[in-house]
C-alpha cells in the first residue's frame, strides 16, 4: 500500500478491538493508537515510543492478512505484544469507502461530509477507495486525520458511530446514514442490544444511488472490551469534578482517587486532552488506572 497522507499528530481513536484477554497467548499487553514510525529495514515500528518487531506478527485489516509493508505512520492499530514483539497488529480504520469531494477542510465518502484536520485537495483521492482514520465529538461529528488508498485489498465498504434513530427490525441510522442490516451478520447477544445511542461498527457495501448502507456485519461495541488495555483518546467531554470523563465521543471512563497521573496533574485535564490511558474493569465498570498527558 502506497502510503498517500498522513497527519503525524495521528487518529487516536478508541475501537472496540481491545479485548479483557489477549487472543495471542504470547503476547501479554494490549496497545491501542497511533503508528509513531515504520522501519521496514529492522522490520519493526514505533508505538508510544515503544520499537516491536514485526517478524513475528500476524496483520490483519479487517480480516485480511497483509505483510508489514502495508503498515504506515499515523495509522491506527490494536496491537497483541510481549518483551519489544508484536504478535498481532490489526489496522482499525474509522471509516472505508469512495471519495467523491475533497475540499481544504473536508472529505465527502459515502456520501458523508467528513471534516478533515488538514487540506487533502493535492492529494487525488476523488474517485479513490480509502480508508479513514479520525475520531468523533460528543455530536458524532468526524475528525479526520489521515487518508490512504486501499489498493487492491478487498475491503468491505465500513462506517461506525452512535445510532441516532430506533431501530426497527432491517434498518437504523448512524446520523444522515441509513443501514439496511436485514442480511447482516450479527451476534444474537449484539442484536439484543440494538437500540439508539449505542455505538456501532457496521460491514456491507454503500449505493450511492439509493443513499443506503446495506451491511453485512454489525457490530455493536462494547467498553468494557478495552480493559486491561492501554489506549489513546482525545477528552471530548468532562464533568466538573473529573471523575468521569467520555473518550472520542463514545467511551466513558471513570476517574478514580485512585487514577495515578502522568506527564501533568489532574487539574490539567480538560476537554481537548490528549492522552494515553490505562483502562480497567472495576465491578463492570470502565475505569482508568493510570492517565498519561501527550
Amino acid at each position: 500500500m502506497k502510503k498517500v497522507a498522513v497527519l503525524l499528530l495521528g487518529s487516536m481513536v478508541l475501537t472496540g478491538c481491545g479485548s479483557d484477554e489477549s487472543s495471542d497467548s504470547r503476547a501479554s499487553s494490549t496497545y491501542i493508537g497511533e503508528i509513531e514510525s515504520v522501519n521496514a529495514h529492522a522490520d519493526s515500528m514505533t508505538v508510544n515510543a515503544m520499537a516491536l518487531s514485526l517478524s513475528s506478527a500476524k496483520i490483519e485489516l479487517n480480516g485480511h492478512q497483509v505483510s508489514s509493508s502495508e503498515l504506515e505512520s499515523g495509522m491506527q492499530v490494536d496491537v497483541e505484544y510481549d518483551d519489544g514483539i508484536a504478535y498481532e497488529v490489526d489496522i482499525d480504520p474509522e471509516i472505508v469507502g469512495i471519495v467523491s469531494e475533497v475540499t481544504a477542510n473536508t472529505i465527502k465518502v459515502n456520501d458523508q461530509v467528513l471534516n478533515t484536520a488538514k487540506d487533502f485537495t493535492v492529494n487525488n483521492f476523488k474517485g479513490k477507495r480509502v480508508m479513514l482514520f479520525g475520531y468523533a465529538d460528543q455530536n458524532g461529528t468526524w475528525t479526520i486525520n489521515s487518508v490512504y488508498e486501499i489498493g487492491s485489498i478487498p475491503v468491505q465498504d465500513l462506517y461506525e458511530g452512535k445510532i441516532t434513530s430506533t431501530p426497527t427490525l432491517s434498518s437504523f441510522n448512524i446520523g444522515t446514514m441509513n443501514v439496511n442490516y436485514s442480511n447482516a451478520d450479527i451476534d444474537s447477544d449484539d442484536l439484543d442490544k440494538l437500540k439508539q445511542g449505542v455505538w456501532v461498527e457496521v460491514e456491507g457495501s454503500y449505493d450511492e444511488i439509493s443513499k443506503v448502507f446495506t451491511a453485512y456485519d454489525v457490530d455493536v461495541e462494547d467498553d468494557l472490551d478495552l480493559a486491561n488495555a492501554e489506549v489513546e483518546g482525545y477528552v471530548t467531554a468532562l464533568n466538573n469534578d473529573k471523575t468521569l470523563m467520555t473518550l472520542n465521543g463514545r467511551t466513558d471512563v471513570v476517574i478514580t482517587e485512585n487514577t495515578r497521573f502522568e506527564d501533568g496533574i489532574k487539574d490539567r485535564l480538560k476537554v481537548g486532552s490528549r492522552v494515553d490511558v490505562d483502562l480497567i474493569n472495576n465491578a463492570g465498570q470502565l475505569q482508568a488506572s493510570e492517565i498519561e498527558f501527550d
